[in-house]
């Protein structure tokens, strides 16, 4: 039994400290045989890339870089954000076709689409931290914005959901049901509980460990992950990345 990829890492492009090169040799040592660099949306504050256009060039490098690393296969994507509580991207869908693999999360510092968002979605989430009557309402508001991003696009999986912007955990497998959307286990933030864990398994849930790694030693770290749902007594067959 052994993970077949890692799925979600950063690279310089945005807030990784290693470059292509060396997050991909890492993959290749840790004996996997997929990994993506999935940089952060340019919307992500102080930590995104430039621009949309960034991951054509990502990809460009890729490209080159498989033409070297024939016992790995290299996947060019993106971690977009959510920049409103429609569920909008900051990567345009004619970007996001061109990329291997997309993942949308909820991120709590992002340049928002509107205004209007940027009050409601992101000083909202920030005040609800102090203000206990918002939680409610602002875990109502990020779970229909994380809804309608999978709807709206083609995501392969939702990453770190719930951490520092709650959501409904059952409303948001639904939806990852019904758009055939992966539920990120990440072991960067180790965050998640058995608990949490148990409750997607039952709702029918299709899981993916990540390791969210932003230096080469962490890209492949992806024990905890499995550790985690084995205590949860998950079915293997709910772990898309790994193999029996």
């Amino acid at each position: 039994m052994k993970f077949i990829g890692d799925y979600h890492t950063h690279s310089t492009y945005s807030d990784g400290r290693d470059t292509i090169v060396e997050m991909v040799d890492a993959a290749r040592q840790k004996g996997l045989g997929e990994v993506a660099i999935t940089d952060h949306g340019p919307r992500n504050i102080g930590v995104g890339v430039k621009g949309p256009g960034t991951f054509l060039v990502i990809k460009e490098e890729i490209e080159k870089l498989q033409d070297n690393r024939e016992d790995i296969k290299i996947l060019a994507g993106a971690e977009a954000n959510i920049i409103s509580s429609a569920g909008e991207i900051d990567i345009p869908v004619n970007i996001a076709k061109e990329l291997d693999i997309l993942l949308v999360g909820l991120h709590p510092y992002v340049w928002p689409n509107t205004f209007r968002d940027g009050i409601s979605f992101v000083l909202g989430n920030q005040l609800s931290r102090a203000v206990p009557y918002l939680k409610k309402k602002m875990k109502n508001t990020n779970t229909k914005a994380l809804v309608e991003a999978m709807h709206k696009y083609p995501v392969a999986a939702v990453t770190h959901p719930g951490l520092g912007m709650p959501i409904e955990l059952d409303e948001v497998c639904r939806a990852c049901l019904a758009t055939d959307t992966a539920w990120e286990i990440n072991t960067g933030h180790n965050f998640q509980t058995v608990n949490e864990v148990q409750k997607a398994a039952r709702k029918g849930a299709k899981f993916i460990v990540n390791s969210d790694a932003h230096f080469a030693k962490t890209v492949g770290a992806l024990e905890q992950g499995l550790s985690l749902l084995t205590h949860a007594n998950v079915d293997l067959e709910q772990i898309i990345n790994i193999q029996v």
